[in-house]
């Protein structure tokens, strides 16, 4: 069992201890992003089985599959947090089940009872599980489910509106995955969490509302970007008025949107799983304490923006024949994945983003090639195919957009 530190303000001291324990509260059902709505179904029965929580179907997909939500706390603040409506997006989905095990759990019972005593949160994970069994963004009838909050013509979207509605939450959390490519203005570094307070108009206004999710995005940035510094950043603005983050937040809950993104290394998406466990351990303490409502509105829009200044992979200082003679330049690649008919194992596959003097970009993975010459021709957004040579052979080699090769 962990010891605590009992007063709010050193909530920051036991949430170190939480990280140096994650790996007790990691649920092992889920090792990678590739998990099917059985596997959800298969625990989902177990924790009912253990009698913890409330757990309940509250709806089905397109395709019939179940739409569960699991309740924990007895408290009067209601709090409804949802998962992987977009079905490739499932961090925050692992991040749930390893939240409900801490939850279950007999450690930091301080944090746990202040939590279960003073708040009840719903958790509905993977609200797209035909999306998340064919590893697709939207549903079944092919309709993103976060621009249906308008016409309503989606299952998914009715489950999550009825639930918002049955448990009038004074808080929601909207958990997405984005796009690994997204970086932190000026940092050169991927953007591993993003987090936004979404508008209820085109002016951005503050509502009462609004201004809690702020001031509880604000305690998350500051928790997180001393660990990860540069790679917390914000989404911009604009409004939408079919996402869901912007309906909810103009009916006065307070909605924070969690995008997990890019790590180093992290292609299972598992340190930044751990991350999203981490964020919202800390926000329900902060909602159950009260203690989010001290964090000011500027502290808020100090959060960077994201950008995109990134690259999967630089080449740097590469020799590439011209007609004036030999020019050096740098050669940004970005990959997609290719998923085989099992939906389990990926190809990664590398196309062309950009040449030239990429000075001012950073990348996951970054190789100075030391004036090694380029064989091949490069095109702008097509596939990689040609290799660098030195002197004593290839030292990287693409085929069809596949690295073959690595030898420096």
């Amino acid at each position: 069992m962990v010891s605590c530190m009992c007063k709010s303000k050193n909530f920051v001291l036991y949430f170190w201890q939480v990280n140096l324990h994650a790996s007790a509260y990691r649920d092992g059902s889920f090792v990678d992003r590739f998990f099917k709505h059985d596997s959800i179904k298969s625990r989902v029965r177990q924790i009912k089985e253990r009698g913890l929580f409330k757990v309940r179907q509250i709806g089905q997909s397109v395709l019939g599959k179940e739409i569960f939500c699991i309740s924990a706390g007895h408290g009067k603040v209601n709090i409804l947090i949802w998962s992987q409506m977009h079905g490739d997006e499932p961090t925050g989905t692992m991040a749930i089940f390893d939240l409900l095990n801490f939850l279950g759990s007999n450690d930091l019972e301080h944090v746990r009872n202040t939590i279960l005593s003073q708040c009840t949160v719903h958790f509905i994970p993977m609200l797209n599980p035909d999306g998340a069994d064919f590893f697709q963004r939207r549903n079944a009838l092919n309709i993103d489910i976060n621009r249906d909050f308008l016409a309503m013509q989606t299952p998914e979207a009715k489950v999550l509106l009825n639930a918002q509605e049955e448990i009038q939450p004074a808080f929601a959390f909207n958990l997405h995955d984005q796009n690994t490519l997204w970086s932190v203005t000026g940092s050169r570094k991927s953007a591993a969490i993003s987090l936004l307070a979404p508008p209820v108009d085109c002016n951005a206004t503050v509502t009462p509302s609004r201004l809690k999710a702020m001031q509880l995005a604000a305690s998350v940035y500051n928790l997180l970007h001393t660990k990860i510094p540069g790679q917390v950043g914000r989404w911009s603005e604009e409004y939408e008025p079919r996402a869901v983050g912007e309906v909810f937040q103009s009916r006065g809950i307070s909605t924070v949107l969690v995008e997990a993104g890019g790590f180093v290394d992290d292609d299972e998406k598992q340190l930044v799983r751990q991350l999203n466990f981490e964020l919202l351990l800390h926000s329900l303490e902060q909602i159950a304490t009260g203690v989010y409502s001290n964090e000011k509105e500027n502290t808020y829009h100090r959060i960077p923006l994201n950008n995109k200044e990134i690259f999967h992979l630089l080449i740097r200082n590469c020799k590439v024949a011209s007609p004036a003679g030999y020019i050096k330049a740098d050669i940004g690649l970005n990959y997609t994945e290719e998923l085989d008919a099992a939906g389990k194992n990926r190809t990664k596959m590398f196309s062309v983003a950009d040449f030239g003097d990429l000075s001012t970009w950073g990348a996951y993975e970054s190789i100075d090639v030391r004036n090694a010459v380029l064989k091949g021709t490069l095109k702008i957004d097509a596939v990689a195919s040609f290799n660098i040579e030195d002197d004593k052979g290839i030292v990287l080699s693409f085929v069809k957009g596949i690295k073959r090769i690595q030898a420096i």
